[in-house]
Protein backbone atom coordinates (compact mmCIF):
# COMPACT_ATOMS: atom_id res chain seq x y z
CA UNK A 1 0.00 0.00 0.00
CA UNK A 2 1.68 3.49 -1.03
CA UNK A 3 2.62 5.93 1.78
CA UNK A 4 0.68 9.18 1.67
CA UNK A 5 3.22 11.87 3.08
CA UNK A 6 0.32 14.84 2.21
CA UNK A 7 -2.95 15.56 2.21
CA UNK A 8 -3.88 16.73 -1.63
CA UNK A 9 -6.71 19.25 -2.00
CA UNK A 10 -7.79 18.31 -5.66
CA UNK A 11 -10.06 21.18 -6.98
CA UNK A 12 -12.02 19.42 -9.94
CA UNK A 13 -13.51 23.01 -12.04
CA UNK A 14 -15.75 22.55 -15.09
CA UNK A 15 -14.72 24.91 -17.56
CA UNK A 16 -16.62 28.03 -18.36
CA UNK A 17 -19.55 28.35 -21.10
CA UNK A 18 -18.66 27.28 -24.64
CA UNK A 19 -20.10 27.99 -27.55
CA UNK A 20 -21.85 24.66 -27.45
CA UNK A 21 -23.51 24.96 -24.08
CA UNK A 22 -25.48 28.32 -25.54
CA UNK A 23 -27.30 25.36 -27.41
CA UNK A 24 -29.42 24.14 -24.52
CA UNK A 25 -31.63 22.59 -26.87
CA UNK A 26 -28.88 20.09 -28.58
CA UNK A 27 -27.90 16.80 -27.28
CA UNK A 28 -24.38 17.44 -28.25
CA UNK A 29 -23.05 20.69 -29.67
CA UNK A 30 -21.79 20.46 -33.58
CA UNK A 31 -17.93 21.66 -32.48
CA UNK A 32 -16.57 19.09 -29.75
CA UNK A 33 -13.56 21.44 -29.19
CA UNK A 34 -16.36 24.65 -29.00
CA UNK A 35 -14.47 27.41 -27.35
CA UNK A 36 -15.53 30.28 -24.71
CA UNK A 37 -17.91 32.65 -25.01
CA UNK A 38 -17.40 35.77 -23.67
CA UNK A 39 -19.23 34.78 -20.90
CA UNK A 40 -17.32 31.46 -20.19
CA UNK A 41 -14.21 34.06 -20.25
CA UNK A 42 -15.93 36.21 -17.83
CA UNK A 43 -16.65 33.10 -15.59
CA UNK A 44 -13.26 32.02 -15.66
CA UNK A 45 -11.74 35.47 -14.57
CA UNK A 46 -14.38 35.58 -11.48
CA UNK A 47 -12.87 32.22 -10.45
CA UNK A 48 -9.72 33.31 -10.69
CA UNK A 49 -10.31 36.49 -8.42
CA UNK A 50 -12.36 34.32 -5.83
CA UNK A 51 -9.29 31.68 -5.66
CA UNK A 52 -7.18 35.04 -5.11
CA UNK A 53 -9.79 36.51 -2.16
CA UNK A 54 -9.66 32.48 -0.59
CA UNK A 55 -5.94 32.76 -1.06
CA UNK A 56 -5.64 29.46 -2.90
CA UNK A 57 -2.91 28.95 -4.96
CA UNK A 58 -1.82 25.59 -7.16
CA UNK A 59 0.94 23.56 -7.23
CA UNK A 60 -0.24 21.62 -10.00
CA UNK A 61 -2.99 21.85 -12.73
CA UNK A 62 -4.38 19.25 -15.21
CA UNK A 63 -6.68 19.60 -17.78
CA UNK A 64 -8.21 17.83 -20.80
CA UNK A 65 -7.16 18.97 -24.40
CA UNK A 66 -9.95 20.87 -25.57
CA UNK A 67 -9.72 24.68 -25.87
CA UNK A 68 -11.88 25.38 -23.42
CA UNK A 69 -10.68 23.99 -20.38
CA UNK A 70 -7.58 24.71 -21.54
CA UNK A 71 -8.37 28.38 -22.14
CA UNK A 72 -10.40 28.60 -18.54
CA UNK A 73 -7.24 26.99 -16.88
CA UNK A 74 -5.04 29.78 -18.24
CA UNK A 75 -8.05 32.54 -17.53
CA UNK A 76 -8.67 32.17 -14.34
CA UNK A 77 -4.86 31.17 -13.42
CA UNK A 78 -3.51 35.03 -14.50
CA UNK A 79 -6.78 36.15 -12.34
CA UNK A 80 -5.96 34.60 -9.43
CA UNK A 81 -1.96 36.08 -9.84
CA UNK A 82 -1.02 32.00 -10.04
CA UNK A 83 -0.18 31.61 -14.01
CA UNK A 84 3.54 30.47 -13.41
CA UNK A 85 2.05 26.66 -13.09
CA UNK A 86 2.54 24.36 -15.64
CA UNK A 87 -0.40 23.32 -17.34
CA UNK A 88 -0.53 19.65 -18.13
CA UNK A 89 -2.77 18.42 -20.63
CA UNK A 90 -4.25 14.68 -21.64
CA UNK A 91 -7.09 13.47 -23.89
CA UNK A 92 -8.04 11.00 -21.14
CA UNK A 93 -9.19 13.92 -19.18
CA UNK A 94 -11.68 14.97 -22.22
CA UNK A 95 -15.71 15.00 -22.37
CA UNK A 96 -17.58 11.91 -23.48
CA UNK A 97 -17.99 11.64 -27.07
CA UNK A 98 -21.09 10.97 -28.86
CA UNK A 99 -20.10 11.83 -32.43
CA UNK A 100 -23.37 10.93 -33.62
CA UNK A 101 -25.58 13.26 -31.60
CA UNK A 102 -23.46 16.57 -32.90
CA UNK A 103 -25.83 18.99 -33.72
CA UNK A 104 -28.85 16.90 -33.18
CA UNK A 105 -31.53 17.74 -30.59
CA UNK A 106 -32.04 16.31 -28.00
CA UNK A 107 -35.93 14.95 -29.03
CA UNK A 108 -34.29 13.78 -31.48
CA UNK A 109 -31.99 11.56 -30.36
CA UNK A 110 -33.44 10.67 -26.50
CA UNK A 111 -35.87 8.58 -28.20
CA UNK A 112 -38.24 5.95 -26.02
CA UNK A 113 -36.04 3.22 -26.99
CA UNK A 114 -32.99 5.22 -26.17
CA UNK A 115 -34.10 6.17 -22.79
CA UNK A 116 -35.28 2.32 -22.03
CA UNK A 117 -31.65 0.80 -23.13
CA UNK A 118 -30.05 3.61 -20.82
CA UNK A 119 -32.00 2.51 -18.13
CA UNK A 120 -31.44 -0.79 -18.13
CA UNK A 121 -27.80 -0.70 -19.24
CA UNK A 122 -26.89 2.02 -16.92
CA UNK A 123 -23.37 3.33 -17.18
CA UNK A 124 -22.48 0.48 -19.85
CA UNK A 125 -24.42 1.79 -22.62
CA UNK A 126 -22.53 3.24 -25.31
CA UNK A 127 -25.56 5.74 -27.16
CA UNK A 128 -25.58 6.17 -31.00
CA UNK A 129 -21.25 4.27 -30.70
CA UNK A 130 -20.32 6.96 -28.60
CA UNK A 131 -18.31 6.09 -25.35
CA UNK A 132 -20.32 4.82 -22.42
CA UNK A 133 -20.08 6.77 -19.32
CA UNK A 134 -18.11 3.77 -17.72
CA UNK A 135 -15.53 4.25 -20.71
CA UNK A 136 -15.15 7.86 -19.36
CA UNK A 137 -14.63 6.62 -15.79
CA UNK A 138 -12.41 4.41 -16.29
CA UNK A 139 -9.76 6.33 -18.26
CA UNK A 140 -10.84 9.19 -16.20
CA UNK A 141 -9.95 7.42 -13.46
CA UNK A 142 -6.72 5.68 -14.35
CA UNK A 143 -5.20 9.05 -15.14
CA UNK A 144 -6.15 10.55 -11.55
CA UNK A 145 -4.46 7.56 -10.11
CA UNK A 146 -1.38 7.50 -12.40
CA UNK A 147 -0.79 11.05 -12.56
CA UNK A 148 -2.52 12.76 -8.29
CA UNK A 149 -2.81 9.85 -5.99
CA UNK A 150 0.00 7.01 -6.60
CA UNK A 151 2.86 8.85 -8.81
CA UNK A 152 5.53 8.73 -6.38
CA UNK A 153 6.92 12.17 -6.78
CA UNK A 154 3.25 13.82 -5.42
CA UNK A 155 3.52 11.01 -2.82
CA UNK A 156 6.10 11.99 -1.54
CA UNK A 157 5.84 15.90 -1.41
CA UNK A 158 6.05 16.21 2.56
CA UNK A 159 3.32 18.89 2.82
CA UNK A 160 -0.69 19.64 2.25
CA UNK A 161 -0.50 20.72 -1.67
CA UNK A 162 -3.50 22.08 -3.50
CA UNK A 163 -4.00 20.31 -7.21
CA UNK A 164 -6.52 21.43 -10.01
CA UNK A 165 -8.40 19.62 -12.13
CA UNK A 166 -10.35 21.60 -15.31
CA UNK A 167 -12.30 19.38 -17.18
CA UNK A 168 -16.19 18.75 -18.47
CA UNK A 169 -19.10 18.19 -17.15
CA UNK A 170 -20.44 14.59 -17.53
CA UNK A 171 -16.91 13.37 -17.38
CA UNK A 172 -17.13 14.63 -13.68
CA UNK A 173 -20.12 13.29 -12.95
CA UNK A 174 -19.02 10.12 -14.04
CA UNK A 175 -15.82 10.31 -11.88
CA UNK A 176 -17.53 11.49 -9.05
CA UNK A 177 -19.87 8.32 -9.24
CA UNK A 178 -16.57 5.84 -9.62
CA UNK A 179 -15.40 7.82 -6.11
CA UNK A 180 -18.27 8.51 -4.04
CA UNK A 181 -19.95 4.90 -5.27
CA UNK A 182 -23.58 6.70 -5.43
CA UNK A 183 -26.34 4.70 -7.80
CA UNK A 184 -25.14 4.96 -11.59
CA UNK A 185 -28.66 6.58 -12.54
CA UNK A 186 -27.36 10.08 -10.47
CA UNK A 187 -25.05 10.61 -13.59
CA UNK A 188 -27.22 12.05 -15.61
CA UNK A 189 -29.28 13.84 -12.62
CA UNK A 190 -26.25 15.48 -11.19
CA UNK A 191 -25.55 19.39 -12.25
CA UNK A 192 -22.71 20.69 -12.64
CA UNK A 193 -22.42 24.55 -13.66
CA UNK A 194 -19.98 26.52 -15.78
CA UNK A 195 -16.67 27.10 -13.51
CA UNK A 196 -17.99 25.03 -10.51
CA UNK A 197 -15.39 24.04 -8.01
CA UNK A 198 -16.22 20.30 -6.57
CA UNK A 199 -13.34 19.98 -3.64
CA UNK A 200 -12.28 16.44 -2.46
CA UNK A 201 -9.25 16.22 0.39
CA UNK A 202 -7.21 13.01 -0.33
CA UNK A 203 -4.23 10.99 2.02
CA UNK A 204 -3.90 8.06 3.65
CA UNK A 205 -7.72 7.59 4.83
CA UNK A 206 -9.15 8.28 1.08
CA UNK A 207 -11.71 10.80 -0.16
CA UNK A 208 -13.29 13.19 2.14
CA UNK A 209 -16.02 15.71 -0.08
CA UNK A 210 -15.49 19.30 0.96
CA UNK A 211 -18.06 20.95 -1.24
CA UNK A 212 -20.14 19.84 -4.64
CA UNK A 213 -20.93 21.99 -7.80
CA UNK A 214 -19.97 25.32 -5.55
CA UNK A 215 -20.28 28.02 -8.51
CA UNK A 216 -21.09 31.12 -6.23
CA UNK A 217 -18.64 33.38 -7.62
CA UNK A 218 -21.20 33.76 -10.55
CA UNK A 219 -24.12 35.36 -8.10
CA UNK A 220 -23.50 38.85 -9.17
CA UNK A 221 -22.14 37.94 -12.96
CA UNK A 222 -24.72 35.99 -14.07
CA UNK A 223 -28.40 35.18 -12.98
CA UNK A 224 -29.30 32.91 -15.86
CA UNK A 225 -27.32 29.80 -14.44
CA UNK A 226 -29.17 26.63 -13.88
CA UNK A 227 -29.54 27.33 -9.87
CA UNK A 228 -31.45 30.48 -10.55
CA UNK A 229 -33.99 28.52 -13.47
Amino acid sequence: MPVHLNTRNIFFIRHGQSESNTHTELAAGPNYDSPLTELGKQQAKELGKRFKNENITFDLLFTSELSRAIETSEIFLASSSNDEIKIKRSKQLNELQIPGWRGKKRVEVMTPEVEILWGKNGKLYSPDDGESEYEVQKRFSNYIDQEILFKTEVQNINRRINIAVVTHGWALRCYFQYILEFDQSYIRKMQMDNTSITQFKFNSEGWRLIRLNDSSHLDKLDKETARYK
